[in-house]
């Protein structure tokens, strides 16, 4: 067995009938998997270990002579966020029957999919010690090793958009898709695993953050509300954030409360009478870690990409000195496109042009989605996401990889 650990390959083909009525309520409650059945998707599972012990569930809508592209979901996120909004306008969907090969991450600490490990169970303290850190420095890594193992058994490429010319496709590159958090993940696999600059092709970051002080439209205060919950929980030595249905169960009973906090720090969205339609969705928005809530704001006290901050003592043994370090993202060499909505609370159009002036070298465009209100979740569940984020997406994509990507600024 290689280095990655087990690896299972499950090749699904499904018989039920797509067309099969259902309640459009019901499908709040479905998983990744419950979708590609659904529709009658032909996919696969598979299933990595991490070096660190954790087991996580890749799933891939197969297209073996094309081009791989990962989506990969931010904090709170899984694998459902790329397919929820079904075959006319979910990413994933859009991706493959544009003739790539599609892979769908789901990243330590995400139910169903990413609650397993080697030596530990979901209900241990240990389980939860992770951050966006550990997302890069870890899963990121076993996840595109693995799609290199797999893709790289594979028949060369042929024909169109998912194929090109069989002799400029390396299957050990990916094109990268995160929303969120995972631009954070990608920074740290870079920086850690400087290998991955050769490997990723593309990144493709929608409503990127990474430094946050004077960069986000919330408050101290605001930060101190969220903190004290944080730190609650972490006394009652519950570390999962928020556990599965907590979300949902929340705003249905406090609702006022939670459209404010969703107002605050994720912005106005595109449609404000569905301000709270994520949280409709069973499993979209759960999991996280208390430590990954903590790691965010201590960016944004510290007003740098910092490593967690374990304390003077545990620093010096972990980073070898008193302060936490600085990942060195004027390193990373991967070209990127960065994408922000107007009234996003986190990703602000600030935080996202502050994020170009770090990274001159890589950002090869930044663009603004064209809503005069389009919020952080609205990437996920805008009812004109197609339109206004995956079309222009994969237009960019594609032109990055025909060599007549313009340079836009905006």
């Amino acid at each position: 067995m290689n280095e990655l650990g087990w690896i299972t390959a499950i090749q699904v083909v499904i018989i039920v009938c797509p067309c099969r009525a259902t309640p459009p309520e019901s499908r709040f409650k479905w998983t990744t998997l419950d979708w590609l059945e659904a529709l009658n998707v032909s996919h696969e599972v598979h299933n990595i270990t991490t070096t660190d012990g954790y087991q996580l569930q890749l799933h891939r809508l197969p297209r073996p002579e094309a081009k791989s592209v990962l989506l990969v979901h931010g904090l709170l996120g899984s694998s459902l966020g790329w397919v929820c909004l079904g075959p006319e306008r979910s990413l994933a969907f859009q991706l493959h029957q544009r003739g790539y090969d599609v892979w769908l991450a789901n990243l330590r600490g995400v139910a169903p999919y990413g609650r397993q490990h080697s030596d530990l169970t979901d209900v241990m303290p240990a389980f939860w010690r992770f951050s966006f850190h550990e997302h890069g420095a870890y899963d990121l890594p076993a996840i595109i090793d693995h799609m290199a193992v797999v893709t790289g058994g594979e028949e060369q490429p042929k024909g169109r958009a998912g194929g090109g010319d069989p002799n400029a496709r390396d299957p050990r590159q990916v094109l990268l898709i995160g929303h969120s958090q995972a631009f954070n993940a990608f920074l740290v696999l870079c920086s850690v695993h400087p290998r991955f600059n050769e490997r990723i092709r593309l990144m493709q970051a929608l409503a990127p953050l990474a430094r946050l002080r004077r960069q986000v439209r919330f408050d101290s205060n605001q930060v101190r509300h969220l903190m004290k919950f944080v730190k609650k929980r972490q006394k009652r030595k519950q570390l999962e954030i928020f556990p599965p249905g907590y979300l949902p169960k929340i705003c249905q009973s406090k609702r006022d409360i939670c459209e404010y906090y969703t107002k605050q720090l994720a912005g106005s969205a595109q449609n404000n009478k569905k301000l709270l339609e994520a949280f409709n969705y069973e499993h979209l928005l759960q999991g996280g870690s208390a430590r990954e809530i903590r790691h965010l704001q201590q960016i944004w006290k510290s007003g740098d990409f910092i490593s967690y901050d374990f304390g003077p003592v545990e620093n010096i043994q972990i980073y070898r000195g008193i302060e936490a370090i600085n990942y060195n993202i004027s390193q990373i060499t991967v070209p990127i496109i960065l994408y922000f909505g107007e009234t996003d609370a986190i990703a602000t159009p600030e935080g996202v042009h502050g994020i170009y002036s770090r990274m001159l070298k890589s950002v090869k465009g930044v663009r603004r989605i064209n809503s005069p209100k389009f919020n952080h979740l609205d990437f996920l569940i805008s009812g004109d996401v197609k339109t206004l984020v995956n079309d222009k997406l994969i237009e960019q994509m594609e032109q990055f990889l025909e060599g007549r990507l313009p340079y836009v600024i905006e």
